[in-house]
Parts: C-alpha cells; structure tokens; sequence
C-alpha cells in the first residue's frame, strides 16, 4: 500500500499553522498588552518552518537542532497559556524539556560514533521521537489538569489535541524498534494527525479569550457592582432547585437605614453597605457559602452543610463584628435565621421563613438575630 504524499501533508500542515500564527498577530496587533499572542503565534510559526526545515536538510547536526526547536514550540504555547492566565513566565526547567529532544538525537552522535551526515542514524530519531512524546504528552496533561485555576473549554480541547499526536509518536517507536522506520515515516505519522489536531490545538487557543470574557460578563450579570456580594440573579444561577439538607438562610437587615442616609449622606450609606458584606463575607464558615444583596439594605447569606444553631451563632457574631467597624456612623442589624426543610422547592422557601424571624427581630427591639 503507498504512503500518502508527505510533500502535500507538509505543505496542508505548514498552510494551516502560518494561516493561525497570522491569525494571532493580527489579534496581537490590536491588544498589544495581551502577552500570550505572541507567544502562541511564535508557536505557530515556528512549527511551519520546522516542517519546511525537515524537508530541506538531511544533515543530523541541522535536524538535531529542528528537533529541539520542535520541542520549544510546546513550550511557547504553554508560557502563551501561563500569560493568559495570570502574566507568569514559564520555569526553566520546562525550556530545558523543550530542548531535551534536540539533545536526545544528538546524543547517539557523540556515544556511538555516528558521523553527522550518515543516513542510518535510526537511534537517533527514536531518542527523539521519545523526548519529543514525552514533551508534547507533559505540556498537554499540564493544560488539561491546569496550575493555578481549572481550565476552560478551550484550554481542554487544546490539551486534548496535543495529547493526540501521542499514538503517532508511539507508532514511530515500534516502527523503529522492529526495524521498518525511516525519517520520512517518522514525519509522516505526525503530519497525519495534523490535519485533525492542527485545527483543533489552536481553535482551542483562540476559544480561551472568548470563554473569559463570556465570564466576565456572566459575573458582571450576577454581581452587585457597589458591595460585591451577588444579586438575585447569581443566587438563582448557583441555586436553581431544592436546597440541600443543611441549607440555612440567615436575612441581614441594617436597623434605620434610611435615617443613617438621611443624617450622613448616600456615600456613607454606601461604605455601611460595603462594610456590612465585609464583615459577612471574612466570616463565612466556607468558600461555598455565598452573600446575596437582595435589594436595598437587605442581605441574605446562604449557609451550606450546617446546622440551625450554627447559623444563628454565626449571625449572632455578624450582629456583634457590625458594632466594630472603625471610621463609620454607629449602625446595628437586625437578622432571620431559618433552615431548609425537606419539602421545600425552592431557596425562596426557606428565605421566607428567614423573613418572618427578620421581622419577629425587628418587632421586639432591633439589634438582635431571631
């Protein structure tokens, strides 16, 4: 059975790669201060003239070096995917993977002998082959589990993609091992599975962007912009059903509020409101839990996984921390605790019984939790 035309799956492959690495300047150009375009272009573009550099040399110094550079162009695209996370540099130690593969086929040059120009230097391109599997695989399973924050869509399918080149590199061993392997073989099988990954490896880069932004907007949606805390909106979004067992509701009312805003003006009104979420949200029992600005002065903070003495300890602490908050008008609060009952359909439920103990709160003196 022929082989596909490897002169018309390099030049596919190398079409495509330039096709985004200008696709990544272009977008470079118009938000210079976003780092990672450069760095995935420089990916991109790099690996369009490697591929033209294997079919031009046939020299093992020269491929050594294309190697090497093969293996840097995984490592672009991870410090393009650190910049866009949060602007870090890429540790050395994965440079030193990146370059590892050129080192690995050089190595067989200086241990055994082989002169520079000979053609049957087959330990040499398994070697790596290998260190190039062994980088592609490393940089795809550190995208696809992610460092500092869990990875997007997009991030995924990039990794994905990259960990896909993997079969053909194994494949390249075993031909290798059993003696069948050549250098067009071993650049064959790659560039096969460049027609589907190319695609997909850098569509994954370019969702990335788009996926944050769709979060950001998402947030903005779901967030009060004075305090921080969410609004309706976010409360339904990361509560939509039944609570769970063990969901408490406290309800969070400042007392006089009005008169507060009335006596010392609506910026202080707002430092009181920004300042109560405050001295909510440093006491959360858990990062689960959340802080919701119902409308007004009115707050509720959902609990998850407690009890109903431990929310009305908890809200008995909030009542206290609000009368130390140092630089603001003297103000108290008023809350309704209430604990989610297995019939209830909705949060709504159980925030209207928090509601009702707000309210016993208010009549028998303010300043106290119910």
């Amino acid at each position: 059975m022929p082989l596909p035309d490897i002169t018309t799956l390099r030049l596919c492959s190398c079409l495509a790669t330039s096709a985004f690495a200008a696709v990544f300047l272009v977008l470079w150009a118009g938000r210079r201060s976003e780092t990672h375009w450069p760095c995935w272009a420089a990916s991109a573009g790099g690996y369009a003239f490697i591929l033209v550099g294997f079919a031009v040399t046939t020299d093992h110094v020269v491929t050594a070096l294309l190697f090497a550079s093969l293996g840097v162009t995984s490592t672009l695209l991870l410090a393009g995917v650190r910049q866009f996370e949060d602007g870090r540099g890429v540790p050395v130690r994965f440079w030193v993977l990146g370059l590892s593969p050129g080192l690995a086929y050089a190595l067989p040059l200086l241990v055994l002998g082989l002169a520079p120009s000979e053609a049957a230097a087959w330990p040499c391109r398994m070697l790596g082959t290998a260190m190039i599997a062994v980088n592609t695989g490393t940089i795809g399973v550190i995208l696809l589990l992610g460092q500092t924050s869990v990875p997007g869509r997009g991030q995924r399918i990039a990794a994905v993609a990259l960990l896909g080149y993997l079969p053909s590199y194994a494949a390249d061993l075993a031909f290798d091992a059993v003696g069948v392997g050549t250098m067009q073989l071993a650049a064959l099988l790659p560039m096969l599975s460049d027609q589907l990954l190319l695609g997909l490896l850098h569509l994954g880069l370019l969702a990335m962007p788009g996926e944050r932004a769709q979060a950001r907007l998402r947030l903005l949606a779901e967030q009060d912009p004075l305090t921080g805390a969410l609004n309706r909106a976010g409360l339904a979004a990361r509560l939509p059903g039944s609570p769970t067992a063990g969901t408490a509701v406290v309800l969070v009312d400042l007392d006089h509020f009005k008169a507060l805003n009335d006596g010392h003006g609506h910026a202080v009104g707002d430092a009181v409101l920004k300042a109560l979420v405050a001295v909510v949200t440093v006491r959360l029992p858990s990062p689960h839990d959340l802080v919701v600005r119902l409308g007004g002065d009115e707050f509720a903070v959902v609990l998850r996984g407690t009890t109903l003495p431990e929310a009305r300890a908890f809200a008995d602490r909030v009542r206290e921390a609000t009368r130390e908050v140092p630089g603001l008008p003297a103000w108290t609060a008023s809350l309704g605790v209430a604990l989610s009952r297995r019939d209830d359909r909705s949060i709504e439920e159980t925030m209207a019984r928090a509601d009702r103990a707000l309210y016993h709160a208010k009549q028998t003196g303010r300043d106290r939790a119910a």
